[in-house]
């Protein structure tokens, strides 16, 4: 079968990625990154509000009403998981139709798919096995644009792209801004002509631009509010920009708060409070954390990527050689390696982003190295399939001890990076049984007192809902769940949560209302969030009777975490 017929090229570029995602989740499994997505799933079902929240400020912009419906019609199906898995499968199917068109003149057939295979392997793989929404938004917005870059006069492949985007930006907008930036370099190399492509991009950007503006503009005063803490609340415990220096007793309890993930109580943790609290130091920042962070990223970004980092490393020798290494080459290593330190030093670098900025960064690199190969074949003449093939060669070793060599290394980097994948298979499937056990027994210990459901209230459980499946659900039994920890404490939807509960929308008073009037509330902390709380209450007892929470027994599963009972004196 030609190489370059429909039937071939369908089954690389659909059926190859489609069957190595389904060996992936079948043979390894899948895991989310963070506790992000399953407080989405429960937030979306209702597991963590009054009612299936419809809306979330930062993420899911119009997929919440659907997302909200489908859970209350078929509450036992993990819809989140499945919609961003499809989104992600159209993200490989699209990355890998790029790949192969580009790479098709220069590789016999086997060969392509081997590198196909490889690249899924070395630099794919991950984004399945360690899952997350901030993969999916990045990697659907860089693929459909290299997609349509290819295909510049096709209308349909444009069409394809305005969705793709669209649904990526949905997700969370500045992502799929990220995602969408990081693969334009690529895009017009890509492009049969660069200056057909500088419209849609312009006119792309200046639409995502337009619709987040307009995202912004139509948010209410509590989404907007949160928003902005949610971009303080960064600078503080992703990006280690800020340091606390409360100045008062209400600030300690504050700074104490935000430390430990604590973000709901709105009275203590507000914009006024953190620019109050938390300062920006420059001569600290810049001469110790700023270099820890690089040292510590940089060693990761090694041990995780070194595959990558070694083709990439490749693919520079190999155009050098060629002397093909023009202004633009350089200024594309230049700004990858910046992105690289902006957000290992400056921001936060986590797999979720590090692999999807690898992953253009070797993709654009492809291209000039298909450019340079193009080039030796041409001289001056068109180009055959052979001629190219042949060409390609000259990138590879001239003697045929250094070919096995260099296969050799190949095999044992393969290998290597198999076992480090091995290792991470094995954490996670371990983390995800603790885990499933610790949410089956929280929830067999909720079963309701008579005909009343208990009332959860959770502190430092947020490890808890890390490494779970995509394509599982997860409850905690009936009855309604308080998590005062993670970003989804200061979501507004939680000040409803207080009020049905406490009476009153701020926590700390409701949490009151709930310590007196429903004595069979569970209070499954940490020790550190038990002593926060009880420091808080004295603090906020007014002439009250002092609320006291007393440890009585240890999770099973997890001895970090303890039922408490409420004493008041």
């Amino acid at each position: 079968m030609p190489s370059h017929s429909r039937l071939a090229v369908l089954g690389r570029v659909v059926v190859l990625p489609l069957a190595l995602v389904l060996a992936t989740v079948a043979t390894l499994g899948s895991y989310y990154e963070t506790s992000d997505d399953t407080s989405f799933a429960w937030l979306f079902s209702g597991v963590l509000a009054l009612k299936p929240v419809v809306s979330l400020p930062l993420f899911f912009h119009g997929y919440g009403h659907a997302l909200a419906a489908a859970y209350t019609a078929a509450p036992h199906v993990p819809w989140l998981g499945l919609l961003t898995a499809s989104l992600l499968a159209v993200a490989t199917t699209l990355t890998f139709a790029v790949l192969d068109k580009l790479l098709r003149p220069y590789l016999k057939p086997r060969a392509l798919v081997l590198a196909l295979v490889a690249f899924y392997f070395l630099a794919w793989l991950e984004h399945w096995l360690w899952f997350s929404h901030v993969r999916v938004s990045i990697l659907l917005a860089g693929a459909v644009l290299l997609f349509v870059a290819q295909r510049p006069a096709n209308r349909s492949a444009l069409m394809l792209g305005v969705a793709g985007i669209g649904a990526a930006w949905l997700i969370r907008p500045s992502l799929a801004l990220f995602g969408f930036g990081l693969s334009v370099p690529a895009a017009l190399l890509l492009a049969d002509n660069w200056r057909r492509l500088v419209p849609i991009l312009c006119t792309a950007a200046l639409g995502l631009g337009l619709a987040t503006v307009m995202l912004s503009a139509l948010q209410t005063d509590a989404e907007s509010q949160m928003r902005q803490r949610d971009n303080y609340l960064a600078r503080i415990l992703d990006f280690d920009q800020l340091r606390p220096v409360p100045r008062t007793t209400a600030d300690s309890l504050g700074t104490a708060a935000v430390e430990q993930w604590l973000l709901g109580d709105a009275t203590l943790v507000n914009t006024a409070f953190v620019q109050r609290a938390y300062k920006f130091n420059s001569t600290d920042f810049l001469g110790r954390t700023l270099p820890a962070k690089l040292r510590l990223r940089a060693g990761l970004v090694a041990r995780d990527y070194f595959p990558i980092l070694l083709a990439l490393a490749a693919i520079i020798f190999g155009v050098l050689r060629q002397r093909q290494a023009t202004t633009g080459f350089w200024l594309t290593q230049i700004g990858f390696g910046g992105i690289l330190f902006v957000f290992a030093g400056l921001l936060k670098l986590p797999p979720r982003i590090a692999l999807p900025i690898f992953d253009f960064w070797l993709i654009t690199n492809l291209v000039f190295w298909c450019r340079a190969v193009h080039f030796l074949a041409s001289d001056g003449a068109k180009s055959t399939q052979d001629n190219l093939t042949q060409k390609a060669d000259f990138f590879l070793p001239k003697s045929l001890a250094s070919r096995w060599v260099g296969a050799g290394l190949a095999v044992l980097i393969v290998a290597l990076y198999g076992v480090k994948n091995l290792h991470r298979y094995q954490v996670l499937q371990k983390e995800q049984k603790q885990h499933e056990l610790a949410l089956r027994e929280i929830a067999e210990n909720s079963l309701p007192v008579g005909n009343r459901a208990r009332i959860r209230v959770l502190a430092g459980t947020s490890d808890l809902l890390k490494s779970l499946s995509p394509f599982k659900t997860y409850s905690l039994g009936p009855g309604p769940v308080v998590m005062l920890s993670g970003w989804q404490s200061h979501d507004p939807s939680q000040a409803h949560l207080f009020q049905a509960l406490g009476g009153t929308p701020q926590s700390i008073a409701s949490l009151r209302q709930i310590a007196r009037n429903a004595p069979n509330t569970q209070w499954l902390l940490t020790g550190e969030s038990a002593y926060w709380l009880n420091r808080r209450f004295y603090f906020d007892a007014g002439g009250q009777p002092a609320l006291i929470l007393v440890p009585v027994r240890a999770l099973a599963a997890d001895t970090s975490l303890h039922y408490y009972r409420v004493v008041i004196r």
